[in-house]
């Protein structure tokens, strides 16, 4: 289940949105929720409830891109689209990490096409648990929270969202538990959630909450390769 946020003033546009949502559901069989927020700053109370938010930028009190600078304060896995009145808006979104925009009037064609972007993006096991043996006991964490995994000598450290967890073990096992389509290897110690990816740039990776790892050239490829097919076919 993907959880959306429609963050608009203009009441209709919330509801043309949501109406592509279950038009996109109905076409796709994905299950995504939808909740209409008239500014943004109700939506900012509430936002880790959500796993994407359609966004305007021209609103009172506070406008998008202004939200998007607040939201992404406490909040670095929700997906982000903006929606504006105008393309020149949306070009400084890539500081803010969103994926992309949708310009007014939004198109359903384009709509569905960023929404397949964004559900894999998402992970279709967005709901999915992973299970860790930690020397505290067994700990379930949500698949789509795990940022990276790296191993310490033998020692695997889970880097979560909320925390890291620490197991034994080899990268190779850790690897093969995690979907290859949404992780992958970007050097010889570190698999790399691609959701979290904000910027690959020469031989570093930069993730989504500001961690840059380095990325070897016998990774480099398939790394990018992965990364790119997750996007939907070309890079951020």
């Amino acid at each position: 289940m993907i959880r959306a946020a429609i963050v608009d003033d203009d009441k209709q546009a919330i509801e043309e949105i949501a109406s592509y949502i279950k038009r996109f559901c109905g076409e796709t069989g994905c299950e995504i929720t939808c909740t209409g927020f008239s500014d943004a700053i109700g939506f900012l109370e509430r936002s880790h409830s959500f796993d994407v938010v359609f966004l305007d930028i021209e609103m009172p009190l506070i406008n998008g891109m202004r939200a998007a600078e607040k939201l992404r304060e406490t909040n670095e896995s929700i997906a982000l689209i903006f929606v504006t009145n105008t393309a020149k808006y949306a070009v400084n979104g890539y500081s803010v990490g969103a994926i992309d925009y949708l310009l007014k009037p939004v198109r359903y064609a384009r709509f569905a096409a960023l929404m397949k972007k964004t559900v894999r993006l998402l992970g279709t096991s967005a709901d999915t648990d992973i299970m860790l043996r930690t020397s505290g006991g067994m700990r379930r964490i949500p698949l789509s929270s795990v940022v990276y995994v790296e191993i310490r000598e033998h020692l695997l450290v889970w880097h979560t969202e909320s925390g890291n967890a620490e197991t034994w073990g080899s990268l190779k096992e850790a690897e093969k538990s995690l979907p290859q389509d949404a992780f992958s290897r970007c050097n010889h110690s570190c698999v790399v959630s691609l959701s979290h990816v904000a910027d690959i740039t020469g031989d570093r990776v930069t993730l989504r909450d500001g961690t840059q790892l380095a990325v070897s050239h016998s990774k480099k490829k398939n790394f990018i390769a992965r990364y790119t097919a997750l996007c939907g076919g070309k890079g951020k």
